[in-house]
């Protein structure tokens, strides 16, 4: 879907609230400011932030903060970006520019822009210029650790792991507070990465005094997330061996706006599913289609047909539903770069899928997802291009699908009828259960 019904983590009071010299913490929690990401884009929700009233935000000290303010205030409004919303955050990024570069600028006044420009830049997709927005800023706090943490947090959010490791292992944190923060935010980083030892190490420095409950419940997860995630990279292993070993794996490359991406297919652990798929190929079910659902630091999904003819995605299985292969011993597991097929969600459940109704409609994964495994059949992985990956957002069109090489027999998948009308999407990230943890669904 295209509507933005949740937040980034990114607004100005987040940012603000670097310069405690300037401004009391209880104030800016009161007044955080939800800001969407491009039109879109799906986000993992955040909880409601809830404190005592308080003193409103101090008034602007120029008129592009006041510009800034009163835009991110119409975009919370709207949940959406529309062309005349994105030429005005454009504009304002050329003015709020001008301003950081002009003599009169004050040092008060850089530690207003620079997080305006930061989260301007996450609003445009750049992340060079949140990056550079970032840099700036550290060189003029007095409160780096909480910049570094935001930025970091916003690197991981945005599938950035390498960028936000980088970022965090170069910092020394001053405070135990911050340093628990960075671990927790770092193991998160080094987990879609698949460095788990590494992980776990860093949990493990986390200081153990002060530690809020919130930060003991962030650090149990991230470490039942390591010893899981662990043993599925380890099981992929063996399947990436034996793949190399066959080395007859079929092989599609799916055409895009942004260039040409090769992904091998998983017969042997997928048969039905990778039948089904090149079966649609060669039917021309993707030609044409868009990107229909972005999902940052998580993935983006296509494959609605509607999509060609100018519908908005989401709701079409291409004319029938197949049966899961996600449960069997050796099946794939949801690592970054895998291709998992989207489902309806269980009648019953607001996060479990509906047995058996996958269609035509994919996922390919720019995060951890770990979370998935024995509920999405994971078919494919990205082999050549995972950058071009990287950088599809909703919109983005699959030009061709072609089918390169493939085993000597019919590619066709069992149908199961035309399934039911709901929408066919992937869970919120970190929503759904691991098999480990619900026992509902057997491996």
């Amino acid at each position: 879907m295209n509507t933005i019904s949740t937040i980034v983590r990114i607004n100005l009071a987040s940012f603000i609230c670097v310069a405690p010299a300037l401004f009391s913490v209880p104030a800016l929690a009161q007044k955080l400011i939800p800001v969407p990401a491009p039109t879109g884009v799906q986000t993992t929700p955040t909880q409601p932030l809830t404190a005592p009233p308080t003193a409103p935000l101090p008034a602007p000290l120029t008129r592009d903060e006041q510009r800034f303010r009163e835009l991110a205030s119409y975009i919370k409004s709207r949940g959406s970006i529309d062309a005349q919303t994105r030429a005005d955050i454009v504009k304002l990024a050329v003015d709020i520019d001008k301003d950081l570069t002009a003599a009169t600028t004050d040092r008060d006044q850089m530690l207003r822009l620079l997080p305006a420009r930061a989260q301007i830049s996450i609003w445009l997709d750049d992340s060079a210029a949140m990056d550079s927005a970032f840099e700036r800023l550290l060189a003029v706090t007095t409160a780096p650790d909480a910049v570094v943490l935001a930025w970091a947090r916003e690197l991981n959010a945005s599938g950035r792991f390498e960028k936000s490791a980088e970022v965090l292992q170069a910092r020394v944190f001053a405070t135990d507070a911050k340093n628990i923060d960075a671990k927790i935010a770092l193991a998160d980083a080094l987990i879609a990465t698949n460095r788990f030892e590494a992980a776990q190490a860093a949990l493990n420095s986390a200081p153990a005094l002060g530690r809020t409950s919130e930060q003991m419940m962030a650090i149990g997860t991230a470490t039942r997330r390591a010893t899981f995630g662990r043993s599925l990279f380890n099981r992929e292993l063996g399947a990436l061996i034996k793949d190399q070993q066959k080395g007859d794996l079929p092989v599609v490359e799916i055409t895009t706006t942004r260039g040409p991406i090769l992904v091998e297919l998983f017969e042997d652990q997928a048969p039905n599913t990778v039948g089904n798929f090149i079966e649609h190929i060669e039917a021309g079910t993707y030609t044409g289609t868009t990107f229909h659902r972005f999902m940052r630091g998580f993935g983006v999904q296509g494959g609605d047909p509607t999509t060609a003819t100018g519908g908005i995605g989401g709701n079409s299985n291409g004319g029938w539903v197949i049966p899961d292969e996600s449960t069997a011993a050796d099946h794939r597991a949801p690592l970054v770069g895998r291709l998992v097929m989207a489902k309806q969600h269980a009648t019953d459940s607001p996060i479990k899928p509906a047995s058996n109704s996958a269609g035509c409609q994919f996922t390919i994964l720019t995060g951890p997802a770990e979370s998935l495994d024995g509920f999405y059949t994971v078919f494919g992985r990205v082999i050549d291009a995972m950058d071009r990956v990287n950088q599809l957002r909703a919109g983005d069109q699959i030009l061709s699908v072609s089918v390169i090489s493939k085993r000597n027999h019919e590619y066709k998948g069992v149908h199961l009828g035309a399934g039911s009308a709901g929408e066919y999407a992937l869970p919120r990230p970190g929503i759904a259960l691991t098999p480990a943890q619900s026992g509902d669904v057997g491996q």
